[in-house]
């Protein structure tokens, strides 16, 4: 349990069925990282009430270890193909072209073999010049240029950039206000007349007014294993329908307590208990609902 001086979040209940939406494993680790292994963090997920995991490649590299990772443990666990925002960002020219290439290839010539497209996204904290920005929507167009037809759902990785990562060589563009990101999304989006409902923001981060707004278009949020242990990621949602949420860890990034980097998929149920304690209602309406969403959202067969 989880106390300040105004808030006590209660431990997540024994016996709840979860759904992780996002997490990496495997993924390239830490040093002394002291994670158990990855088959051992999947065995434990299903062991203690996990009915499916997902986790998400970011580029070339963790699609080819995802794949293989996969092999002999294809018992509820799927993964989305991504081409993370960060990947276009900072993969060296040299190699970007190439493995983009490849990646390209996969993903429009297996799409049996992945549940959805993503983590896909704009992320302008990592992004922090114009150049860069646009680097980033231009790859973003073109990923749904390419995947149009393939009727995939999309997982979203959209971060908006601090006042202090505002561009000061561009001070007045549309990118530099705290939902810059969010809105390039938007209107990328209805270019390409994307279908909310086939869209979930992962690791939804806010603002605020769009926990109300964006439900109300019809889109998925994800919210992370943190929400339990820091406010901020609880207040971006608490006005979210519940039919709107699901539920994630993106570990071994977002652990419950402390933005380590040491969290497991396992975790899952702590988010479930911060959005039962936002929301006011009980752990199990939250794991219930949560998991029918994921399944829906997915398309998910649970064996």
């Amino acid at each position: 349990m989880i106390m300040t001086k105004k808030t006590i979040i209660p431990e997540p209940e024994v016996g709840l069925k979860f759904i992780d939406v996002h997490c990496h494993l495997p993924f390239p680790r830490p040093k002394n990282d002291r994670l158990p292994s990855d088959k051992e963090q999947y065995n434990n997920f299903i062991r203690i009430g996990g009915q499916y995991l997902i986790t998400s490649t970011i580029d070339l590299n963790t699609l080819r270890i995802t794949q293989q990772f996969m092999k002999g443990q294809e018992r509820n666990l799927g993964f989305c193909c991504g081409w993370a925002p960060q990947t276009v960002t900072y993969t060296p020219k040299s190699k970007h072209d190439q493995h983009w290439k490849e990646w390209l290839d996969f993903i429009k010539n297996n799409s049996e073999k992945y549940l959805a497209i993503g983590e896909i996204g704009l992320d302008f904290h990592h992004a922090k010049t114009l150049e860069k920005r646009d680097i980033q929507v231009e790859v973003l167009k073109k990923i749904f240029e390419i995947t149009e037809e393939l009727d995939k759902p999309y997982v979203l990785h959209v971060r908006n950039a601090a006042k202090h990562e505002f561009d000061p060589q561009n001070p007045k563009h549309r990118f530099n206000t705290p939902d810059g990101a969010n809105k390039e999304i938007l209107n990328i989006l209805e270019k390409y007349k994307i279908n909310p409902k086939k869209v979930m923001w992962h690791c939804f981060s806010g603002p605020e007014a769009y926990g109300r707004t964006l439900p109300n278009q019809g889109f998925t949020l994800s919210v992370p294993s943190s929400a339990y242990g820091f406010e901020r990621w609880r207040n971006v949602s608490k006005s979210s329908p519940l039919n709107s949420l699901a539920t994630e860890t993106d570990s071994y990034y977002q652990h419950p307590y402390k933005r380590g980097p040491i969290n497991v998929p396992s975790n899952v149920r702590y988010a479930i208990a911060a959005i039962a304690y936002s929301h006011g209602i009980t752990q199990k309406e939250v794991s219930e609902k949560t998991v029918e969403n994921a399944v829906h959202f997915f398309d998910l067969k649970i064996k």
